[in-house]
């Protein structure tokens, strides 16, 4: 099996994040790409993030209409510092062919993740970019990291504009979200007081 790993604080889960794995999916010919929503991010301000079961749940709302769409907590329930090696290393067990999932930001920054080159020889790098930017800067790096043995496979597709500092952003101002969020997501940031 085909099966991609798209780890995130998914702070909330948007409708490019959606889009994003849905592109790679078809792309790719992937069979599944599980969503991830990590405990701790290294390299990250991690106060503006809610609480795990939030993210969790807002996940699965997000995902519920799309099959080849999966959501686990592997790293929620670890706890702690989530290294994206330790993942990788928990879903190599089941014997697929494994990718990750990364923004072009993240893409440009893999070396300094923990257990990089684990990273790379467990799983072929997907990546997409926002603009032309972020397509030459990927690029550039690819060239760096050919020495480590990193697989990469670059979306020709730009990936949307969107972003969860937007969402909470919208939230806190009163503004809607309707476009940007699942409904089902949008009404349960409502219900919990989410980001306000």
């Amino acid at each position: 099996m085909k099966h991609a790993i798209f780890g995130g604080s998914f702070n909330p889960i948007h409708n490019d994040h959606v889009k994003l794995a849905l592109q790679f999916c078809e792309a790719f010919q992937l069979d599944r790409v599980t969503l991830i929503p990590t405990a701790t991010t290294p390299l990250k301000d991690n106060s503006a993030i809610v609480d795990g079961k939030h993210r969790f749940k807002m996940c699965q709302l997000a995902t519920q209409d799309h099959p080849q769409l999966a959501v686990s907590d592997t790293e929620l329930r670890r706890g702690g510092m989530s290294y994206t090696s330790d993942t990788l290393k928990e879903f190599c067990r089941d014997g697929d062919e494994l990718y990750l999932i990364v923004g072009a930001d993240m893409y440009v920054t893999l070396d300094k993740w923990h257990e990089f080159r684990s990273i790379f020889e467990m799983a072929t790098i997907l990546v997409s970019p926002r603009n032309q930017m972020d397509y030459d800067s990927i690029k550039e790096k690819y060239t760096d990291y050919l020495p480590y043995g990193c697989r990469t496979l670059i979306s020709h597709e730009y990936v949307g504009p969107l972003s969860s500092t937007a969402v909470r952003n919208a939230v806190k101002a009163g503004e809607p979200i309707g476009a940007m969020v699942d409904p089902r997501v949008e009404d349960y940031i409502r219900k919990n007081g989410l980001y306000r």
